[in-house]
């Protein structure tokens, strides 16, 4: 479930997230509303509709709750839809319209629409059919809350929504799996000779399986210059989806930087397991351009020193000759006038 204010955009997007269990409001001026899981014989105090280990043919009864929490009348319409990990790494459901494909289809809602005075509440009463042919793993969907409403400086709409996510564990073997591809690299340099540049790491990481995935992330490089960072805990990600990973790593480097990003999945919900480590080997050039540059004026710098030094040596060698040579004129030319 959702508890943070709601995105507005030109379809704006609907984040269903576990947190805790709270209701999840949206809210803008006069308009605001909460929705959150009705207490009774499917559990208290839940964060989500969240059913495990449910058997293909099963038929599940359950109730959100709908507040009307602000100053105007509340018209919202109500409807299921398949919930997805989206690139960016939340989980995000479709927007009405657009046909629902999986768990969104076994979702009943009693009411398509609702309107509530303010300060009323309602029940949204919904059932969810398990199909007998279903396949074992995860399957996830949102109930939504959708309020609707028209710029009054252009035609563009404005759909404000907020929901509620269930989980579904069909029961059966639980195959989790991993990908990871499309694994690239690249090295800013600093303007700053003296400070580290960054590494930046991009790759695409994807549930193949059918649980519920997460997994801790790590990054290394080797070289005289090699380090690890810390491992970074990844976002939950739905079967089927797949999110892209960017990471940026404090990288020093000569020239030329190798390492791998090291990852660590791990099964989400009842029987989670961890699955066998993935690495994905990169390597990239990586010029510190301004360290360069500034070891480039200091070589010139010295060059030019060098050069003096060694002209004025030549010049003091060449006076000291020619001093000699005087010298020994005078002293020729005074052995001659003693001799007349």
């Amino acid at each position: 479930m959702l508890r943070r204010p709601l995105t507005f955009a030109l379809l704006g997007s609907l984040l269903l997230a576990i947190v805790a269990p709270a209701p999840a409001t949206a809210a803008d001026g006069g308009v605001a509303w909460t929705v959150q899981t009705a207490d009774n014989a499917q559990g208290t105090g839940r964060a989500n509709f969240t059913y495990d280990v449910v058997d293909p043919g099963t038929v599940i009864s359950d109730v959100m709750t709908v507040v009307n929490t602000g100053t105007e009348p509340l018209p919202l319409a109500v409807y299921a839809a398949d919930a997805f990990t989206a690139s960016t790494g939340e989980i995000d459901v479709l927007v009405d319209g657009q046909p629902s494909q999986g768990a969104g289809t076994w979702v009943s809602v009693a009411t398509t629409s609702l309107s509530l005075a303010p300060g009323e509440s309602a029940e949204v009463p919904f059932t969810v059919t398990v199909p007998a042919d279903a396949r074992p793993g995860d399957h996830a969907a949102g109930i939504v809350t959708s309020f609707t409403s028209t710029d009054a400086s252009s035609t563009l709409s404005v759909d404000r929504r907020l929901g509620t996510r269930i989980n579904l564990r069909v029961a059966g073997e639980l195959l989790p799996a991993v990908s990871v591809s499309g694994l690239s690299a690249r090295y800013e340099a600093s303007w700053n000779p003296f400070d580290s540049g960054r590494l930046v790491v991009e790759y695409a990481f994807a549930n193949t399986g059918n649980t519920r995935l997460t997994g801790a992330e790590t990054v290394a490089t080797a070289g005289l210059f090699g380090a690890r960072t810390p491992p970074v805990q990844l976002t939950e990600v739905l079967p089927g989806s797949t999110v892209v990973v960017a990471r940026e790593v404090p990288t020093f480097s000569l020239g030329w930087v190798a390492g791998s990003v090291e990852l660590t999945p791990e099964a989400v919900g009842l029987g989670a397991a961890p699955l066998a480590p993935v690495t994905a080997e990169f390597s990239v050039a990586a010029v510190p351009w301004s360290l360069y540059a500034l070891l480039a004026v200091i070589l010139v710098a010295v060059l030019v020193a060098v050069l003096l030094v060694r002209r004025r040596m030549r010049a003091g060698a060449a006076d000291a000759a020619d001093a000699a040579v005087a010298a020994r004129r005078r002293r020729r030319g005074g052995a001659a006038a003693q001799a007349d």
